[in-house]
Formats: structure tokens, sequence, C-alpha cells
């Protein structure tokens, strides 16, 4: 071999198991391996700190409060509910006793309340003193249900002694005269209608010794409104003056 001729050194060879995909690189010598499954220690991530004694007993206060506040929301619901049941066919068919409950309105109020003595299949499930205490004026008022050629229909009487066209309309959901007028029995009833509105309403008012009496039924129960409308008025003629 010649003389100037120099031998290169071989290079190394990188540690095979450094090379290998998926090998971790060796950890460094000052960090310490946390130990698996123990808890962390103060200043460690996760780590919280035990609640104290006030705590744990301020969170037992607040959790038996809810407890209690549900308690007496249960025992202020439960009897509302078991008290009124709910709405059944025999809640919309109660009948009144409404010339019992006329009376005491004559007696208490001074108001010569009228009761029709009803006929077969026709009956009141409604029949109440109202003071007026917004407008001044008060009224008394009876709910009427009857069966006339096999239907059922209903009509809402009003009957009030310082009416005048303003509380009218207002009573009546801002009803208008049609300039329309029916006869009953020699007594004619001024026809108004509740434009407008999703279910519409056919009203007649009239007035009779000092009295105004309006009548509100669905639209379509002309015959049914007619014959309140006669019941009504022989009521108001047997009804015994007030005083």
């Amino acid at each position: 071999m010649p003389e100037n001729e120099s031998v290169s050194s071989p290079e190394p060879v990188a540690d095979s198991a450094a090379q290998q995909p998926g090998n971790a690189a060796p950890q460094s010598q000052g960090a310490e391996p946390q130990q698996a499954g123990r808890a962390p220690l103060p200043g460690e991530p996760g780590f919280k700190a035990p609640l104290t004694q006030g705590q744990l007993k301020r969170m037992n206060q607040t959790i038996k409060g809810m407890i209690i506040s549900v308690l007496l929301t249960f025992a202020v619901v439960l009897p509302i509910i078991f008290l009124n049941p709910g709405s059944t066919k025999e809640t919309y068919e109660k009948r009144i006793d409404a010339q019992e409950i006329a009376q005491q309105t004559v007696t208490v109020q001074g108001f010569k309340a009228v009761a029709p003595d009803f006929p077969k299949d026709f009956y009141a499930n409604k029949a109440q003193w109202n003071a007026g205490a917004a407008d001044g004026v008060g009224y008394w008022e009876l709910g009427i249900v009857g069966k006339l050629d096999g239907e059922e229909h209903y009509v809402q009487m009003m009957q009030a002694e310082k009416a005048n066209a303003s509380w009218i309309a207002l009573a009546t959901d801002g009803s208008v005269p049609t300039g329309e007028s029916v006869t009953v029995d020699s007594t004619n009833w001024q026809v108004r209608t509740q434009p407008g509105s999703s279910a519409e309403k056919t009203v007649l008012t009239t007035s009779l010794d000092g009295y105004t009496f309006i009548l509100t039924g669905d639209q379509g129960d002309d015959a049914f409104l007619k014959k309140t409308a006669d019941l009504v008025q022989k009521a108001e003629a047997k009804a015994d003056p007030v005083g």
C-alpha cells in the first residue's frame, strides 16, 4: 500500500434502537417518572384541595334548603290540583239554581236580577253579579244552555241598569250595530255583530223596564237567540219590583 494513501476510518453507526420508529427517546436523567395511578400532589396539574369542614357544612345546608323548598312547593300545589280536577263533560253541564242567586242579588244589591223559568232541556250553568269596579256599571250575568232542534246551544245574558252605548260595545268585545232588528213578542232587539273575530258572535240588545239586556250567541244561532229573548222577556215581566 502506498504511503500517502490514507484509509478513512468507518463512521460510527447510530444505535439501531434509537432509529427504530415508535421507540421513545430516552428520558433525561433529571426527570422523575410519575407512578401510574398516583393522585396528583399539591402543585401538580389536576390537584384539588379537599373541602374544609365549613365548606361541607354550607353545602349541606344548601342541599337541605333546596329539598325543603321542593317539599313546600308540593305541599302548596298538590292540594290545589286535587281540589280543582280537570274539566270534564260534567263540569260544562253543571246546573246552577239561577233563581236562588237572582233573589240574593235582589236582596243584597237592590237589583232586579232576571232568572227565566227554563223549559225542558234548558238550564243555567252560570249565574253571578259583577260589581263593575272598573267602569262603575254593575251587571247580572247568566249562562244559558239549551237544546233546540236536537242541537245544543249557549247564550250569555247580561243585564245592566246604567248601561250606555260605550259600555255595550266594551261588554260585547267591540260589537257594532248592523242596522237590523229582531222583533220578539212586540219587543224590538237591536242586532249587533263582532266583525273580525275568529268566532263571530251575534248580539241582541234591548231595554226593558229601565234595564239593558244583552244576549250573545254564535252566528247562525238566530232561532236559539230569539227563544232565549222570549224567555228573558217573560221573566222580566214576572220579576217583583225592587223595594
